[in-house]
């Protein structure tokens, strides 16, 4: 889901196999609007997110200077932090 995370972007290809990018799908750029989405969840939780936030505007600059190559590097990493930092969190098991 992270790697090509078209529906929850508000990207949705039209013409193409689940696995397969299509040319005008941009990557970064999706990946992007994910971080910033998973970072809002881990602050409604309530959980200090000031240096995800840091990181995600940081790599937002780099894209919006058209550095791709950084933008890329800096959301990735960032998306691995996030992903490790869920995992080392106690799973949710109440019914709310």
């Amino acid at each position: 889901m992270t790697e090509w995370p078209r529906g929850l972007v508000s990207y949705v290809p039209r013409d193409v196999e689940d696995g397969v990018p299509s040319g005008e799908e941009d990557r970064t750029g999706n990946r992007l609007a994910l971080a910033a989405r998973l970072v809002g969840v881990l602050r409604a939780r309530g959980e200090d997110v000031d240096r995800e936030v840091a990181e995600l505007r940081d790599a937002q600059r780099a894209y919006a200077a058209r550095d791709r190559v950084k933008a890329t590097e800096l959301v990735e990493a960032l998306l691995g932090r996030i992903e490790s930092r869920n995992r080392s969190r106690p799973a949710d098991t109440s019914m709310r």
